[in-house]
């Protein structure tokens, strides 16, 4: 089976860093913010809040679950929660109905056993007579 390879993939440029140009776009929103925030408020609710405002910028940019980002898979999941639950089943129906045809298995007729079996084999009782028969006095004088 042949498939078709794409010649132009959707991919975005690099522009600086290693980042696209909305990634960057995004990063320097997040430097305008923290300078806002570093002046308006004190150091610790500041460092508090970058940490936060920060991590939420960087993951919003970064990750990418299925070739969406974050903030598109938060978009899905709010929508689907507030969605209705309504699911309705619609049956598909064909022109034709498919109708079972049930087809006849020919029994062959056979006379007595198709098998041969051969007679039971007296290998085995002979091997175990010779394993367990004592040793005849002429062979334990061979072995001195």
């Amino acid at each position: 089976m042949q498939f078709t390879v794409p010649k132009f993939l959707e991919r975005e440029s690099v522009v600086a860093f290693g980042l696209t140009f909305k990634n960057l776009a995004i990063m320097a929103g997040l430097g305008f913010v923290l300078f806002i925030l570093y002046y308006v408020l004190p150091k610790v609710v500041f460092v508090l809040l970058a940490i936060i405002v920060g991590g939420a910028f960087l993951a919003s940019t970064f990750i990418k679950v299925g070739g969406q980002t974050l903030p598109q898979l938060i978009g899905h999941g709010f929508g689907f929660l507030t969605s209705s639950r309504t699911y309705v089943w619609d049956k598909n129906q064909t022109q034709a109905p498919v109708k079972l045809v049930k087809k006849e298995v020919k029994k062959i007729e056979t006379k007595g056993s198709v098998l041969k079996l051969a007679p039971k084999s007296h290998l085995s009782a002979l091997g175990a007579k010779i394993d367990f028969m004592p040793p005849s006095k002429e062979d334990l004088t061979d072995q001195l």
